[in-house]
């Protein structure tokens, strides 16, 4: 678990997550014949082993209906019989991925970095669909128990019989934004200098040129007072966005903490990684921001 980093979003170590969870009514582990050895509670009907040798063999993600199908054609239970049985989301050899209604098994990878860091590298922009399985496996050269998901990621679009790899910088969006605000932030500090710059100009003048009217200097700085105000109401603005994009990430990462208790709960290990790139990324974000709020804070 501490390997893994199952606790990274709790407030517990791994001892006491551990007793936590044992202690559930409906707990997914429970204590063996020896306190140190723990076990999956349930105990899968043969029939799982003959689903997950099912997709073992053909190596590809299946829907229910066509799990039970097969099930049919290979014991002598019935469909209804077999639905009733066959209660995937219990046995942690099968997950889902989200928007996906096949079943996959757990101990395959993905290998949707792979295909699209390959196609990044060597700037291919599309595979017609026709070519994608001998693609995929002799020039990107993915594992046999790799499953690759265009469909549920946004770097891959399928448009009739072709894919599409959507190349992009590895910066993200959220990554782009701060960087304006920085940005915005920066010019805004450029433009006071430069108007303090202005007003000090004629002070240090050689004397033929400095001899301005009382009324020109006083109304020269009140506009310089006001420009001043207003570039700290939105220096002021700009730190609120800033605080605000804080709390919600923030936010998001207390909402994944109970998704990752949720997947170890199933055993979800695929879905906790990504949780887990997430709680990374987010990091990163909060500290960009916190950096450009300690330089305005300076201002």
């Amino acid at each position: 678990m501490e390997v893994n980093e199952l606790t990274a979003f709790l407030d517990l170590d791994s001892a006491t997550l551990l007793d936590k969870v044992l202690k559930m009514e409906q707990s997914p582990v429970r204590i063996a014949s020896s306190e140190a050895i723990v076990e999956i509670t349930y105990q899968p009907h043969q029939v799982y082993d003959l689903a997950h040798r099912f997709l073992r063999d053909t190596q590809t993600p299946k829907k229910l209906e066509q799990i039970v199908a097969e099930l049919r054609r290979q014991t002598q239970f019935g469909w209804n019989q077999i639905l009733r049985m066959l209660q995937l989301e219990r046995d942690p050899r099968f997950v889902q991925y989200q928007g996906d209604d096949r079943w996959f098994l757990a101990e395959w990878t993905q290998a949707n970095d792979q295909v699209y860091d390959f196609c990044r590298d060597n700037g291919i922009t599309h595979v017609a669909a026709r070519s994608l399985v001998h693609f995929l496996e002799q020039e990107v050269g993915i594992a046999g128990d790799a499953a690759f998901l265009p469909l549920l990621d946004d770097r891959f679009r399928v448009e009739g019989e072709t894919l599409y790899i959507i190349v992009r910088s590895e910066e993200t969006d959220e990554e782009l934004a701060a960087e304006e605000i920085a940005a915005a932030d920066s010019s805004e500090s450029i433009a006071v200098i430069e108007n303090e710059t202005e007003e000090v100009a004629p002070e240090t003048a050689s004397p033929l040129h400095q001899e301005p009217k009382q009324e020109e200097t006083i109304f020269t700085k009140e506009e310089t007072n006001m420009t001043n105000a207003t570039n700290v109401r939105v220096l002021e603005e700009v730190q609120q966005l800033l605080q605000e994009a804080i709390s919600r990430l923030e936010g998001r990462n207390q909402e994944m903490s109970q998704e990752v208790v949720a997947h170890f709960q199933q055993s979800n290990m695929q879905a906790i990684e990504v949780l887990m790139k997430e709680k990374h990324k987010h990091e990163q974000i909060v500290l960009g921001i916190q950096q450009v709020l300690a330089t305005s804070e300076q201002q």
